[in-house]
């Protein structure tokens, strides 16, 4: 009975994206004009300012695609260049430290910041590393919260809703486009949320091991837990202990499958891999996209959808 809403409900959202997606066509002479510029520290950001700005807005990112953006550092020159722009958009959280700075210094000349993460309800990463175990060798330096809030699609869908309405405000000639684009893209961000809750909800296990602590707010999205092999951060090195306290996990609760993640370095997961006997299936924390994935025009929608599928691997039998 509970499948059967689910995908009476998908229909239903499926049928309206068609109809809302006919709704945003461009100008006679094939352009926008806004004079709204946006910049954007790294690509979860990007993608919701991009669906709905499309080419009415001039869209820029600090973090380039290929880059860890826990590590990144902007240059002065490209702090410089967001006092250009007219509104900068930022995760927050932690996520880019750097970024509350600028974000102060742009709120003292007038130009416009939106931190997204005081828009949803954030995971305090004590209550995090509690769950996973007490893992005492993962470092406290990245503050009290976990950042990585645009892997809950319904995060992403309440961003999408405060940058409409800040582009709105930017530029009110154009809120019905605007408006128009953050209920398509807000229809498709709660259809994959149905699919994740349709295509899990007869999982077998509730637990995956994961290459580091990103996956917070998925996991409690969908009556999961996770196990990291290293904390917020993935630079950090575990310890022989962490490692020999894993395998003993490993062991224990039978774990078959370990999650790697394309930007970081796969040396202790292909260890874990190796003295556990595990197989190796990737979970993209879509912090920025891949050259690869940038040509086949990969996006969060289609990469969520490939979490899904691996997730559904180790899950679900």
């Amino acid at each position: 009975m509970k499948t059967n809403i689910f995908k009476g409900t998908l229909i239903i959202i499926m049928m309206l994206t068609l109809l809302l997606s006919g709704c945003s066509g461009k100008s006679p002479n094939g352009t926008y004009e806004s004079g709204l510029k946006v910049y954007t520290s790294f690509y979860p950001v990007y993608y919701l300012a991009e669906q709905i700005g499309r080419d009415r807005i001039d869209l820029n990112v600090i973090i380039p695609n290929g880059s860890e953006p826990h590590d990144y550092e902007p240059s002065m020159k490209e702090m410089a260049d967001v006092e250009n722009g007219s509104i900068f958009i930022f995760n927050g959280a932690g996520m880019e430290p750097w970024a509350e700075k600028l974000a102060h210094n742009l709120n003292g000349k007038g130009i416009k910041t939106l931190n997204l993460s005081q828009y949803v309800k954030l995971i305090e990463v004590f209550e995090e590393e509690h769950d996973d175990h007490e893992d005492e060798d993962h470092n406290h330096d990245h503050g009290l919260y976990d950042p990585h809030i645009w892997l809950d699609p319904i995060n992403m869908e309440r961003m999408a809703y405060e940058i409409m309405i800040e582009f709105s405000k930017l530029d009110n000639k154009n809120e019905d486009f605007y408006k128009r684009n953050y209920e398509e893209l807000s229809l498709k961000l709660k259809e994959l949320d149905l699919k994740y809750q349709m295509e899990l909800s007869n999982k077998n296990r509730d637990t995956i091991l994961v290459s580091h602590q990103a996956f917070g707010y998925m996991t409690k999205r969908y009556g999961l837990k996770q196990v990291s092999v290293t904390g917020i951060t993935p630079h950090e090195e575990p310890s022989p202990k962490t490692i020999a306290r894993l395998l003993d996990i490993i062991k224990d609760e039978g774990y078959e499958f370990i999650f790697l993640e394309s930007l970081a370095s796969p040396k202790v997961v292909e260890l874990l891999a190796q003295e556990g006997n595990l197989k190796i299936l990737e979970l993209n924390p879509i912090g920025g996209l891949t050259k690869e994935q940038q040509d086949s025009k990969e996006d969060y929608i289609t990469l969520m959808e490939q979490n899904l599928e691996n997730l559904k691997k180790a899950l679900v039998k």
